[in-house]
């Protein structure tokens, strides 16, 4: 029976790395989502980057997968890569993407109107920035 949403596609992988050639690495895993997402004709994780940026109170200048490390680890400043990470620190990592991918999810399409909650919730926290103001 094939997989019905992306949603279940992302908890399966998560659930049989082997089945997709993943290592379990935090930089396979994104680069698979990336992937999945090109996939999807870019629709995957439309409003993901702002949805974490509104999350982490930061990071405005980053891509979502520097994101998620700062969500993973927070407190700590960069630069936030996964080169190099230790084990431990990988599956906090990967958790921690997982979690927020169903999260994320759940808000934008789990609710009526999540979809149109996304862009005006990180538009208010850009306009709360002291360096957007004239």
């Amino acid at each position: 029976m094939p997989l019905r949403t992306p949603r279940e596609h992302l908890e399966d992988i998560r659930r049989r790395l082997g089945a997709y050639g993943l290592d379990g690495s935090y930089q396979l895993f994104t680069t698979y989502i990336a992937g999945f997402d090109a996939g999807s004709g870019h629709t995957l994780l439309e409003g993901f980057r702002e949805w974490l940026i509104v999350q982490v109170n930061g990071g405005n200048n980053l891509v979502w997968e520097a994101l998620v490390l700062m969500l993973a680890f927070p407190g700590e400043t960069g630069p936030f890569s996964s080169e190099r990470m230790d084990e431990e620190r990988n599956a906090v990592a990967v958790g921690v993407l997982f979690d927020a991918l169903e999260r994320f999810l759940a808000d934008r399409d789990g609710r009526s109107g999540g979809r149109n909650m996304i862009q005006p919730a990180y538009d208010q926290w850009l306009s709360q920035q002291r360096w957007t103001q004239p």
